[in-house]
């Protein structure tokens, strides 16, 4: 054997972690398990000025709502700018056509409330979500700020 094939030959036993270990680690990271973004768990719900709870698949406003609705355009009023309705319905990160559909209609009942009660339609936003993205009430519409 030549001197050069006798130094390769030693030199490879001593590469050989330095080969293995990086395959044995993406090995690893391959079969850990991985939590996808519907099983990952969900951040708190942002503050918000109103919150209206809703039953299932309903879009009436119920009594309660409505003195919610009444205490918050009264002080509104007082104030100005701009405030956003954010409606969700179903579960988290479901936008399917019919969540979006249901929370549009419950965000539209609202809006037409708080008109009803004298707040001009130019000082509110509309957002229909579908399903959540926190970990708050599943059927709901929140009255935040803009951009809260």
């Amino acid at each position: 054997m030549t001197r050069c094939r006798e130094n390769n030959a030693r030199a490879l036993p001593r590469m050989a972690p330095l080969i293995f270990l990086p395959l044995l680690l993406l090995s690893l990271l391959a079969a850990a398990p991985r939590l996808s973004a519907a099983e990952a768990p969900l951040p708190p719900p942002k503050p918000v000025l109103v919150r209206i709870l809703f039953e299932g698949t309903e879009t009436a406003i119920g009594r309660t709502a409505r003195e919610q609705l009444d205490s918050f355009s009264t002080e509104y009023m007082r104030k100005g700018g701009r405030f956003e309705i954010r409606a969700y319905a179903g579960p988290p990160h479901d936008t399917s056509s019919n969540m979006r559909r249901l929370s549009l209609r419950r965000a539209i009942s609202i809006r037409q409330e708080l008109m009803g009660r004298g707040i001009v339609p130019e000082r509110i936003l509309v957002r229909a979500m579908g399903g959540v993205s926190d970990s708050g009430p599943q059927e709901r519409v929140d009255i935040t700020l803009p951009g809260g």
